[in-house]
C-alpha cells in the first residue's frame, strides 16, 4: 500500500495539551481580540493582574482559538505546583511531552528542543519564581523564532521584547449612574448561580440587587463565582446586605490594592461561612502544591478533629463551594492558588504545618514504595502512571524530607524507591539531580548511600557522561563491598559493564555483564534494572555474532520477565531479539518483535526505546528493499535522537550499524530523493511516526525532490560543508548533526567529489564565495 505525506495538512488535528473548558466563557471578547493583536506584534506577552481576574481563562481561551494556526500545537505548563526554581525547565519540558534524557541545565535544553518548534506555550502563574520565569522566557524566545509565549503573572516579568496586557476585572454596572443593564460580571453571576440555584435568572426584581454586588465585589470572576455558591442557603438581597457589611472598612476608591483587599476578603467571607470541619480540611488541603486524589487527601489530612470517615463529606461540601475544584475525569481534586494561598496562611498562623507536611511526605513516600514493589507484576504500567500523576507531590516530598532537620534519610529512601521509576519512563536529569541532593543531605556508609550513589551513577552514564560516572561507580562498589550487599555489587558490575558497552569495549563489557549475570542469580534478584542484563547480554553476543547463545539469552529473559509480569524490561529483551534477528537475516520475525516491543515503550512513554524500535524497523525495511519507506523512518529517528539530545544509547556499534543503512538507503535512491525523505520524516510528529512503523506494509510515495539546477549539493551536504568551513572535525559534525561519523566521512566525499576540489580549506573558500 502506497501513502503520501502531508505533514500539517488541513484538517490535522492541532497538537498540544489544553484542558477541556469546565465551564462558560463569559465577556472578554475585547480581550481576546487584544491578545491575539499583541501576539503578532510580540512573540512574548504577558497577563498580568490581581489573583482571581481571569489571566488563565483568558489565555487559554485565546490559544484555544489559536492553536490551529501553530504546526506544533499550543501548550500549557501550570507552574503554580513548583516550590523552587530549580525544575523549571524540566516541568515545562514534562508540559510539552519532550524527554528529559539528556544531562545539562534543564532550561538550555528545552531551548535546543524548541529551536525549529512553530508553538504557542501559555507559562501559566510565574509570579513566585519570576525570575527565573523571566529568565526561561528570554532563553526560550532568542533560540526558537517561531514560538509564541502567553505568561500569567500578577507583575511582569521585565524581559526584552515583552508585551504586557493589563487584565481588568469584568466591567460593572455603574451604581450612580442609571438603571443597570446587563453586563459581563451580571451575567458569568448569572450563569454559575443558575448552576448552584436551576432556574435563577437575573429579573426586574433581583436585577438592582445583582449589579450591587457585582460591584461590590470589584467585577473580580473568582469572587463572583464565590458569592453564587452562597445562593443556596441564604437570598440575594441578604447576600448583597451581609458583603456590605463586610466590605464596608475597605473604602471605595478603586484601585489595584482594592482589588486584592476584594478578593482577599471574598475568600475570608467564604470561609468564614465554612463549618468547623471546613475550615480545618481547608487549610491542610494546601500542603499539596497540584492536584491530588482522595486516597490522599484522607490520608494526610484527616486527624482527631477531622475523621478519615467523614472526610469525603467534608471534601464534598467544599467542591459544592467552589473552594475545591473536581476533575471529574481524572478523579482528582485541586486548590486554585488564590485559594491555596489563603489556606496556607491559615495552616501557619496556626502554626499546624509540620503534621499535614510530615503525613504528605509519609503518604507519598508510600506510595513509591508501593509502585517499587509491584515493578515486577501485572500493575507495573498502571503503577508508573500513577506516580506520573504525583510529579508535583513527589517532589514536595522530596523536598520536604531533604530540607527538614532530621529526616533527609527519608529523602534519601524515597530518592532510592523513585529510581526505577525516572529510569522506566527516560526521566534521567530528575534521577540524578535528586540522587545528588539525596547524597549531598546524608552522610555515612549505609545501603541506602549505596544505592543512591548507584542511582545517581547510572543517570549519569545513561546520559552518556561516562568520566564522571567513574567515581559514583567506584564509590558504590565501595559501600557494596564494605557492607557485603551482594545485590548493590551486581547492579554496579551490570552498570560497570555498560559503560564500557557505550564505550566500545565489548570485552570489557561482556566480562562484567557475565559477573552481573551470576550475581542476580545467586541473589535471585528480578527487579527490572536486574532483568535488562538478558539485553545486554544478548546485544553484545549478536555483536560477536553468536547468535544461538544470543537468542537463548534473550529468551531466558523473556521467561524471566514473564514469570513476574513485568513489562518494561521484557520490551527492551523483545527489542534486543529483533534487532538480533535482522542481524541474522530473519526480517520479517524481526519486525513482529519490533512492533510488539514499540507498543510497550509507547505506553510507558518511554522514547529512547521508541526511536530504537523504530530503528530496527528502518533496516528492516531496507534489507527488505523498501529504501523509501527507510528513508522516511530515518528522518524520524534522527529527529528523535535530536530532541532527546542523548547519545545513541546502544554505544558506537549501534551508531555505525544504523549508518550503513541509510548509506544503503542512499545508494538505491540517490542523494537527493534519500535526503527528501529524510526531510520527510524529519518533520513528522513522534506520534505519525509510530503510526508509520506499527503498518509494515506503508510504504510512503516520496515526493518529487525540488529541481535545484544552480545547486551542486543536496541540503544536507550543505549543511556538512558549513560546518566544514567552521573548522569542525568529521567527529564533531557528527556529534553536531547527531549521525554517525562514517555518513560524516562519506558526505564530505561526495562534497569534494561534486566541487572538484582536494582538501578542506578549498571548501571553505567556496562555502565563503557562495555566501558573496
Amino acid at each position: 500500500m502506497t501513502t503520501s505525506l502531508a505533514a500539517g495538512s488541513p484538517g490535522a488535528r492541532p497538537g498540544g495539551n489544553l484542558p477541556a473548558e469546565v465551564s462558560s466563557f463569559v465577556g472578554r471578547r475585547q480581550d481576546v481580540a487584544a491578545l491575539k493583536q499583541a501576539l503578532e506584534r510580540s512573540r512574548l506577552v504577558t497577563l498580568c493582574g490581581v489573583g482571581g481576574v481571569g489571566k488563565t481563562r483568558l489565555a487559554l481561551r485565546t490559544a484555544t482559538e489559536l492553536r490551529r494556526q501553530f504546526a506544533d500545537g499550543a501548550w500549557l505548563a501550570e507552574l503554580s505546583a513548583l516550590r523552587e526554581p530549580g525544575p523549571l525547565g524540566r516541568t515545562v519540558a514534562d508540559a510539552l511531552r519532550l524527554p528529559d534524557r539528556a544531562p545539562g541545565d534543564g532550561i538550555d535544553l528545552l531551548a535546543g528542543q524548541l529551536a525549529d518548534k512553530r508553538m504557542l506555550l501559555i507559562l501559566d502563574t510565574c509570579e513566585h519564581l519570576i525570575d527565573a520565569c523571566a529568565m526561561l522566557a528570554e532563553v526560550l524566545v532568542r533560540a526558537a523564532p517561531h514560538l509564541r509565549i502567553i505568561a500569567t503573572s500578577r507583575e511582569p516579568l521585565d524581559v526584552i521584547g515583552e508585551h504586557t496586557i493589563m487584565v481588568s476585572p469584568l466591567p460593572t454596572p455603574d451604581p450612580a449612574g442609571p438603571p443597570a443593564e446587563d453586563c459581563d460580571s451580571m451575567t458569568l453571576f448569572a450563569e454559575r448561580a443558575a448552576a448552584m440555584m436551576p432556574g435563577f435568572a437575573i429579573t426586574p426584581a433581583n436585577r438592582e440587587a445583582v449589579a450591587r454586588l457585582c460591584h461590590r465585589l470589584d467585577g473580580i470572576p473568582l469572587a463572583i463565582e464565590l458569592a453564587a455558591v452562597r445562593l443556596r442557603v441564604m437570598s440575594i438581597d441578604q447576600l448583597v446586605e451581609r458583603l456590605d457589611d463586610r466590605f464596608r472598612l475597605l473604602g471605595t476608591a478603586r484601585t489595584s490594592q482594592y482589588r486584592h483587599q476584594t478578593l482577599h476578603a471574598a475568600i475570608a467571607w467564604s470561609h468564614e461561612l465554612c463549618t468547623p470541619a471546613e475550615q480545618v480540611l481547608w487549610a491542610r488541603l494546601s500542603v499539596f502544591p497540584g492536584d491530588f486524589d482522595l486516597e490522599a487527601a484522607e490520608r494526610v489530612c484527616s486527624g482527631d478533629d477531622l475523621p478519615a470517615g467523614s472526610l469525603l463529606d467534608v471534601l464534598g461540601r467544599l467542591v459544592e463551594k467552589s473552594v475545591v475544584r473536581y476533575e471529574g475525569e481524572r478523579r482528582r481534586y485541586r486548590l486554585l492558588d488564590t485559594i491555596r494561598e489563603f489556606g496556607s496562611e491559615l495552616l501557619d498562623q496556626a502554626d499546624g504545618r509540620d503534621g499535614p507536611a510530615r503525613r504528605h511526605h509519609l503518604f507519598y513516600a508510600g506510595l513509591a514504595e508501593r509502585a517499587a514493589a509491584a515493578q515486577n507484576c501485572g500493575d507495573q504500567l498502571s503503577w508508573t502512571l500513577r506516580l506520573r500523576a504525583e510529579t508535583a507531590n513527589l517532589r514536595a516530598a522530596l523536598e520536604w524530607a531533604l530540607t527538614t532537620p532530621g529526616e533527609e534519610e527519608a529523602g534519601l529512601r524515597l530518592a532510592v524507591l523513585l529510581r526505577q521509576y525516572w529510569y522506566s519512563t527516560g526521566q534521567f536529569s530528575e534521577g540524578r539531580d535528586w540522587s545528588h541532593r539525596a547524597l549531598a543531605a546524608t552522610s555515612g556508609v549505609t545501603a541506602e548511600r549505596g544505592w543512591a550513589t548507584y542511582g545517581a551513577a547510572m543517570f549519569t552514564v545513561l546520559q552518556g557522561d561516562l568520566e564522571p560516572a567513574e567515581p559514583l561507580l567506584a564509590g558504590a562498589v565501595q559501600i557494596a563491598d564494605t557492607l557485603g550487599e551482594a545485590d548493590l555489587r551486581a547492579h554496579s558490575d551490570h552498570l560497570r559493564g555498560r559503560a564500557l558497552f557505550y564505550s566500545g569495549d565489548l570485552e570489557g563489557a561482556l566480562a562484567r555483564y557475565r559477573e552481573a549475570q551470576a550475581g542476580y542469580l545467586r541473589g535471585g534478584h528480578t527487579d527490572p534494572d536486574a532483568l535488562t542484563i538478558y539485553t545486554d547480554l544478548g546485544a553484545v553476543l549478536s555483536l560477536f555474532g553468536e547468535f544461538d547463545d544470543a537468542f537463548a539469552v534473550l529468551e531466558e529473559g523473556l521467561a524471566a520477565c514473564d514469570r513476574t509480569g513485568e513489562r518494561w524490561a521484557r520490551a527492551f529483551a523483545l527489542w534486543m531479539r529483533g534487532a538480533s534477528r535482522w542481524l541474522a537475516g530473519a526480517v520479517d520475525e524481526a519486525v513482529a518483535d519490533a512492533c510488539a516491543s514499540m507498543r510497550t515503550m509507547e505506553a510507558f512513554n518511554d522514547l529512547v526505546g521508541v526511536a530504537m524500535c523504530l530503528d530496527v524497523l528502518m533496516v528492516c525495511s531496507v534489507a527488505r528493499g523498501e529504501h523509501a519507506r527507510a528513508a522516511v523512518l530515518a528522518g524520524a529517528t534522527e529527529a528523535m535522537w535530536h530532541r532527546l539530545r542523548t547519545p545513541v544509547q546502544r554505544g558506537p556499534h549501534y551508531a555505525d550499524l544504523r549508518a550503513a543503512a541509510v548509506d544503503a538507503a542512499r545508494d538505491a535512491l540517490g542523494d537527493e530523493r534519500l535526503e527528501t525523505g529524510l526531510d520527510a520524516g524529519r518533520a513528522m510528529p513522534v506520534a505519525d511516526a509510530i503510526a508509520l512503523g506499527l503498518d509494515p506494509g506503508r510504504v510512503p510515495a516520496l515526493p518529487a525532490p525540488p529541481e535545484r539546477p544552480a545547486e551542486l549539493l543536496t541540503r544536507r551536504e550543505h549543511q556538512v560543508a558549513e560546518l566544514v568551513a567552521e573548522g569542525l572535525s568529521n567527529r564533531e559534525i557528527a556529534e553536531r548533526l547527531v549521525i554517525a561519523k562514517r555518513t560524516v566521512d562519506s558526505h564530505v566525499e561526495h562534497i569534494l567529489g561534486k566541487l572538484g576540489m582536494a582538501s578542506r580549506t578549498q571548501v571553505a573558500a567556496w562555502m565563503a564565495a557562495a555566501e558573496t
